[in-house]
């Protein structure tokens, strides 16, 4: 979990699944030898297929998931609006905000909107800090960010 890797969550699930496989054959032996119900053996065996059966289920539908992009956790996409919400001002805005994740990968991309008049290097260094405080707070993030004069999104809007 920690590197969000599928491959070693899913080594992990199987290598559970055989231990509770070892503990069912057993168990399945010992009740049986204690109990000498000899019936015992095949629902312990059912339990253990079952078991194998639910956690293969879970482990392919994990990987198909895996393999499509889909939207960061509503947690990360809340932790990210508070990280946006410090740089919001009257002066700058932060929109088109979109977050994917496609296997352990994941991004950001967002348009800031700066007033006209700011100099690239001020709207570049701006754009640096956002990206940095968004990689503080959400590790291990590829961050995209687009700058656009907000004069040119209130011509745009007009017309």
């Amino acid at each position: 979990r920690a590197h969000r890797s599928v491959t070693l969550s899913a080594d992990g699930k199987h290598l559970m699944t055989d231990v509770w496989t070892s503990v069912g054959v057993v168990g399945g032996v010992l009740l049986v030898w204690v109990t000498g119900w000899e019936r015992l053996d095949p629902i312990v065996a059912a339990a253990v297929g079952v078991n194998i059966l639910l956690t293969g289920f879970r482990l392919v539908a994990q990987s198909a998931v895996a393999l499509l992009d889909v939207a960061l956790p509503p947690e990360e996409d809340a932790l990210l609006e508070k990280v946006l919400a410090r740089f919001r001002s009257e002066e700058v805005d932060a929109l088109d905000v979109r977050t994917r994740q496609s296997g352990r990968q994941r991004f950001v991309s967002l348009t800031l909107h700066v007033p006209g008049e700011w100099s690239v290097h001020r709207a570049h260094d701006l754009a640096d800090e956002v990206e940095e405080a968004i990689a503080t707070e959400l590790t291990g993030i590829t961050v995209y960010t687009h700058i656009e004069p907000k004069q040119q999104v209130i011509a745009d809007a007009l017309g």
